[in-house]
């Protein structure tokens, strides 16, 4: 099976799988922003983020669908 130019664009979905997956990356209480532990701000920052990347992967698929 081929992989279409715009398919690649499918791999920004695994960065926010990771960046949550893995916590070595977030298991800490400092730095702290306005008394909220990194960890809560770190996972609240990742689901604005994720969902921002998928509009962007559902929007860049959609554009190739249009007749």
């Amino acid at each position: 099976m081929r992989m279409r130019a715009r398919d690649w664009i499918l791999v920004l979905l695994v960065v926010p799988f990771v960046a949550v997956l893995w916590p070595p990356f977030y298991a800490m209480r400092q730095p702290e922003w306005q008394g909220v532990p990194f960890f809560i701000w770190y996972q609240f920052a990742w689901a604005i983020i994720t969902a921002s990347l998928t509009v962007v992967v559902y929007l860049v698929q959609q554009s190739g669908k249009r007749p």
